[in-house]
């Protein structure tokens, strides 16, 4: 489990985020290009550590869950993310490997957890803004969930078989 991943997490979003980017395997991309993206990069990376998530394709699909239940954004930035061409390739050789069958298959496999996530935001004080405002990174993670009534998933709530493919996650680095 990632430090993060804890509900009372003590690092600031910043320490959180290289907690994040550290869990990278060494053969994985890190998609780092501020002058295409701006910060949008880092914040779609910090929904990942403020709701709890990995790196992993299934994780991610559950992101998605959060981002658009328990977030505030403007649709035309967060749709700037598909634009990116470093995401529009990743999405390109997902499409290829998995195919639309594989796609439904993820999204199957985790609805349940969807399901609890949407649960869960309708719980919070108040929604994440998308767009990470500067000072965030100064703050602690358990403070930033608990102003905004974030309770993430423990580990026993994410019950789902992970997906196989070649850029499958080794799971064992989590435990």
């Amino acid at each position: 489990m990632l430090t993060y991943q804890n509900q009372n997490c003590d690092l600031t979003l910043a320490e959180g985020l290289q907690c994040y980017y550290d869990s990278f395997p060494k053969d994985k991309e890190i998609f780092f290009d501020t002058n295409q993206s701006g910060t949008l990069l880092r914040d779609h990376d910090c929904t990942h550590v403020i709701f709890g998530l990995d790196i992993s394709l299934d994780q991610e699909a559950i992101l998605d869950t959060w981002v658009l239940w328990g977030s505030r954004f403007k649709w035309s930035y967060i749709l700037g993310y598909n634009r990116l061409p470093q995401i529009k390739e990743l999405t390109k050789f997902l499409f290829k490997e998995l195919g639309i069958s594989g796609f439904f298959r993820l999204y199957w496999n985790v609805i349940a957890v969807k399901r609890k996530v949407i649960y869960r935001t309708f719980k919070m004080k108040k929604k994440w803004p998308f767009k990470v405002p500067e000072e965030y990174l100064n703050m602690k993670i358990v403070d930033l969930r608990d102003v905004h009534g974030i309770r993430i998933l423990d580990k026993t709530e994410h019950n789902y078989s992970p997906l196989e493919w070649t850029g499958s996650i080794n799971k064992q680095k989590f435990d």
